[in-house]
């Protein structure tokens, strides 16, 4: 398959040169996605790993809506901006989701999940680092059965929540550093938010 493989987190790449190992052609994507570049590929599938941008509904149409994400939260909970450190902070589930993309954020049909428990002295870094390891298993476990993907795919049951980039500046205006563990975030933060 030729696959467009989309991030913005090195930490992504480990994941799309397991794909390149399988034998998949991988075309890497940083940027900005240009429509019309993307129209004139032919791509089979896209993959979404720690990218930035909004996808137009016009790259999901020349997709063919066949573009997935996986994303460090577990859906519909910690839609959006820095999923990891929301769900430390409103205690939600955690975990990891891989998703078919459509126009709403993170709002996508689910197609696998996994939950991730994260003790109170892990750190930030730690954490996240969790939710990235559990990432690439969740992806690796559901492309063998990727045939099935259309078939397996269903709709998060619960509302959730959702936060911004600009939500998440209050709270890493806080955060001096990444080795922080969770209880030092959350009793820092019980002031800070109160």
């Amino acid at each position: 398959m030729k696959i467009l493989c989309l991030y913005g987190n090195e930490c992504a790449l480990e994941l799309f040169e397991w794909m390149e190992e399988l034998g998949h052609k991988v075309v890497l994507w940083k940027e900005k996605l240009k429509e019309n570049w993307c129209a004139e590929q032919k791509f089979d599938l896209a993959v979404s790993y720690t990218y930035r941008y909004i996808v137009s509904d016009f790259v999901l149409k020349t997709l063919n809506y066949n573009i997935v994400n996986l994303h460090n939260s577990y859906l519909p909970w910690n839609r959006g901006a820095d999923p990891n450190i929301w769900s430390l902070i409103d205690k939600t589930p955690r975990g990891v989701t891989l998703h078919y993309m459509d126009s709403g954020l993170d709002q996508g049909e689910i197609i696998a999940q996994k939950l991730v428990c994260d003790s109170e002295e892990e750190t930030l870094k730690s954490s996240y680092n969790n939710l990235d390891r559990a990432a690439k298993e969740l992806f690796q476990e559901a492309f063998c059965y990727y045939q099935y993907w259309p078939e397996m795919k269903k709709k998060a049951v619960a509302k959730g929540n959702y936060h911004s980039i600009k939500d998440g500046e209050k709270i890493r205006s806080v955060i001096t550093t990444y080795d922080l563990s969770v209880k030092e975030l959350r009793e820092s933060l019980s002031a800070f938010l109160a």
